[in-house]
């Protein structure tokens, strides 16, 4: 009978470390589990942001996964929340490469989501050419996508036609006069062609070609997400 009297302080010091240890781990239990539902979470807007950010549809591309330096300038927390919704109240920051490119809050925990895109700069660059009556010719150094022309005809020589890798892209039989944006292929390097009323060579200035070369390069997209 002492014996179990003596035991029972021994008992209720188990029973109240067990108690103790159970509920401590049904704490950190909770906390893993709301940590984890927290980076679930973080993840699915991340995912979220950088897929709608690289679609054809976003602002900032000029195709899919290929975004528009130009775009980035101008991309801030207040852009991004307008143009990406679904970050709501989360703490976000977006970054290329080692460049960042917006950020709201303090995302220091949580997922980041990486994706390769490409950058595409484009440039202006404007070329008087010399052309003669014998290769009324002009080929651009670079690939391009549309250009201006600027045609100025001398008095005694009239440009009637302009074509480009062979096909018609500007035609008027009493004569072309004046800046006129063509569209050409961006797959394959431009030649155009001047065709004129008369035989003779067209004075150097009679046509300026400004056309749109890009840079692109490789870049890594990462979007930090937290709760």
């Amino acid at each position: 009978m002492t014996r179990g009297q003596m035991n029972l302080p021994a008992l209720a010091v188990a029973l109240l470390i067990l108690t103790m240890v159970t509920g401590l781990s049904i704490g950190m239990a909770d906390r893993a589990f709301l940590g984890a539902d927290r980076d679930a979470t973080s993840r699915q807007v991340g995912v979220a942001v950088s897929e709608r950010m690289v679609s054809e549809e976003s602002d900032v591309t000029v195709r899919p996964n290929v975004i528009d330096a130009t775009e980035l300038e101008t991309l801030d927390a207040k852009r991004m929340q307008e143009l990406f919704p679904v970050v709501g109240n989360h703490d976000v920051r977006v970054k290329l490469d080692e460049n960042l490119l917006a950020e709201r809050g303090n995302p220091t925990s949580g997922p980041t989501i990486r994706r390769i895109v490409l950058v595409e700069r484009r440039d202006e660059v404007t070329r008087t050419p010399q052309l003669s009556a014998t290769d009324p010719r002009f080929t651009l150094p670079r690939r391009t996508s549309n250009a201006t022309l600027t045609i100025q005809s001398p008095d005694e020589t009239t440009v009637t036609t302009v074509r480009a890798n062979g096909r018609i892209v500007l035609r008027n039989e009493s004569g072309l006069d004046g800046t006129v944006s063509v569209s050409v292929s961006r797959f394959e390097t431009v030649q155009f062609a001047f065709e004129t009323e008369a035989s003779g060579s067209l004075p150097t200035g009679s046509v300026r070609v400004t056309y749109y070369p890009t840079n692109t390069r490789k870049a890594v997209l990462a979007v930090t997400v937290d709760a």
